[in-house]
């Protein structure tokens, strides 16, 4: 019986030891060497002579929730509302860049239980993919990337989409639809380190949560300026204490905890530098509501 107690005692204790570690985040460190300046930025994203993009709009096309324990690690009680967003980034000519192309309802539901399309806004989606300049994803994550995958327009969409490499063969890309058959049809952007998509509109390579995450650095003809970090932060308090989620969410999600701390440390650095700058993290439905509310950011798409 002792002896019963004893494992019984080292079992707990192994338990606690492990609990202990994976409800704590990766420390963010006090400096990085990631991520270009704002002036290296503002520098390519306005080519001489080059007309910059007027608006920026999104659209939501699903609604969860996210247990607040897996949002910002040291919080256990409560859920929060997360959305599942595309944004449209607008040209006094008429054309369009589209970021995020959200999930198809079978994909959303399957991998998200509880989860709600808006069957609505993704066909409005959709239609904007069709006739989009370029589309391009924050990362290859079902959630922002199947509604290419899946879309009814594959067609007219696969020669509109410039995903990278990394997107295109990441960790279990048929999740999200992207079989051996989709991905021959699209053609990979490849670049090193930033890249120049269209004037106004920078993609920054960012791997971490992913590895085909990127920022997507974004700068108006009027000079609002955005920098959308898809799911490098799930809240915006992971930037603004900047604390990450806890290690557990690393494990099952394989992500790469420390790239992700030094990419934490330079959005949080970057927005106390740049108060200017309105830093978009993608499931945050609190953070773009205040966007929309200020004149920011458009709702809806064109």
């Amino acid at each position: 019986m002792r002896r019963i107690w004893k494992v019984l005692l080292g079992v707990v204790v192994v338990a606690v030891l492990f609990l202990a570690i994976a409800l704590t985040a990766v420390p963010v460190p006090e400096r990085t060497d990631f991520g270009p300046s704002i002036s290296e930025l503002r520098a390519l994203a306005t080519p001489a002579g080059e007309p910059l993009p007027t608006e920026l709009r999104r659209i939501v096309v699903g609604e969860g929730t996210m247990p607040e324990f897996a949002l910002v690690a040291g919080r256990f009680l409560g859920t929060r509302v997360a959305v599942y967003q595309a944004h449209q980034i607008l040209y006094g000519d008429g054309r369009t860049v589209i970021v995020d192309a959200g999930s198809d309802a079978e994909t959303l539901a399957s991998n998200m239980p509880g989860s709600r399309l808006q069957a609505d806004h993704y066909a409005r989606l959709q239609e904007a993919m069709r006739r989009a300049d370029a589309i391009v994803l924050t990362h290859e994550h079902f959630d922002h990337s199947a509604g290419i995958a899946h879309s009814p327009y594959l067609d007219e969409v696969a020669p509109r989409a410039m995903l990278t490499e990394a997107q295109l063969h990441g960790r279990d890309p048929e999740r999200a639809g992207f079989t051996a058959e989709v991905v021959g049809r699209l053609k990979p952007l490849s670049y090193e380190r930033m890249h120049l998509l269209r004037p106004g509109v920078v993609l920054v390579r960012a791997p971490g949560h992913t590895p085909g995450t990127q920022l997507v650095y974004v700068r108006l003809a009027d000079g609002r300026e955005f920098l959308l970090v898809g799911d490098i932060a799930w809240h915006q308090d992971n930037i603004l204490l900047p604390r990450m989620h806890p290690r557990l969410v690393n494990w099952l999600l394989g992500e790469d905890g420390e790239a992700m701390a030094n990419q934490l440390r330079y959005l949080h650095e970057l927005q106390r530098a740049t108060p200017e700058l309105n830093l978009v993290v993608a499931h945050d439905a609190a953070q773009m509501a205040g966007l929309i509310q200020r004149g920011l950011v458009q709702d809806g798409l064109r």
